[in-house]
Formats: structure tokens, sequence, C-alpha cells
């Protein structure tokens, strides 16, 4: 289903709208690297060298097929490595600065949590990409619905998944979206790989 069969490079971007940040002003132990191009993410698990940089990325945390929110263990994992927390996002993604090299521990191997990561080219931005979920086919209401809140429309395919819509909202608008005429549940956009190049 769209970015989630992919097997294709995918180049790391995360953009959004902006919610409040509550750990904003704490400095970084590292400057960190929130440009587009720090980092790129490949479909096919193969090692790669990893980037010795410091960087801000969202992690899209392992969650099967309903959603969840980042866990106490979520969080250890993060700063086991030596990543620093930054925000929970109301789905399976977490906000997190790390080196370059930790993503390889947290995506890979027995511990993993991550099934992909992208680079925050604006810390002042947490939206997230969506599936959201409906308990019946998706009408054009329903999208109205959806652009009336602020979200973004990120793709509908009717023929194959006619209960599944994708979105980019903020943060803020998972619990505002969940409870929408028709929705079953609301997770984060799954990707299939997380290895960094």
């Amino acid at each position: 289903m769209g970015r989630n069969t992919c097997p294709c490079l995918l180049l790391a971007v995360f953009l959004g709208a902006s919610t409040l940040d509550p750990l904003r002003g704490q400095a970084p132990s590292q400057a960190p690297d929130t440009t587009a191009d720090a980092m790129a993410f490949v479909c096919d698990w193969h090692p790669r060298p990893p980037l010795p940089k410091r960087v801000v990325v969202d992690l899209l945390l392992e969650s099967g097929n309903f959603n969840r929110t980042p866990n106490v263990e979520d969080l250890r994992a993060v700063r086991a490595v030596g990543g620093r927390v930054l925000y929970q996002f109301r789905v399976a993604l977490l906000r997190a600065e790390l080196d370059t090299g930790a993503l390889r521990a947290l995506s890979t191997g027995p511990a993993a949590i991550v099934d992909a990561a992208y680079i925050v080219a604006d810390l002042s931005r947490f939206d997230a990409d969506l599936q959201v979920f409906y308990t019946r086919p998706i009408a054009d209401a329903d999208e109205a619905a959806m652009r009336h809140l602020g979200a973004s429309i990120l793709w509908r395919n009717s023929a194959s998944y006619p209960h599944v819509l994708e979105v980019r909202a903020a943060d803020s608008l998972v619990p505002r979206i969940g409870v929408l005429p028709g929705v079953e549940f609301v997770r984060a956009n799954a990707v299939a790989c997380g290895v960094p190049q």
C-alpha cells in the first residue's frame, strides 16, 4: 500500500505543522544536523557505514497493525544508545537526538524497536504521517472532515483499500481524528525498513 511496500530508496524527510515542544530550550550536547540530505534509508537491510553525525530524527517504532504510543522500554532503548528523547507522539513515533551510528542498533537485531527514521528538518513541527482506518468505505465527506481539522490528504485508494485514508496531521490532532465519524483507529503510517545508508 503506497510507501508501505516500496522497495526503493527512502529519503527520510519529515515535515509538518507546529505544536508545543515540551523540551524546547534544552541545549543539545552537540549541534544536531537537520538537513534533509543528512541521512537516507534503504529497503534492502544491507549493512552500510553510518554517517558520523548527530541528528534529530522521528523514529517510527515497530507497532504491528494497531496504534501504540511510545513506552518506557522505547525511551530506555534510545537512551541506552546515547540518544536524547525530545518528544513522544500520540502514535508510534518518538523524536530523538542521537548519533547516526546508534540508529543501526535501534533498527536491527533482536533488540530493534525502529522500522524507519525520518530526519527532522524543522524542530518546531510535530506532524505525523497517519493511516486512518474506517469501519466503512471512505466518503468524500471524510476527506473534507480531515481538511477541516487541518490535516493534509496523502493517499486514498478506494479500489484496493476502501477503508484506509493516509493523512499528514499535527500530533495534537490525533485524538480529534480518532473520534471522527466512522474512524476505527489511527496509527503511524507503516514502512518496511529502516537501515541507514
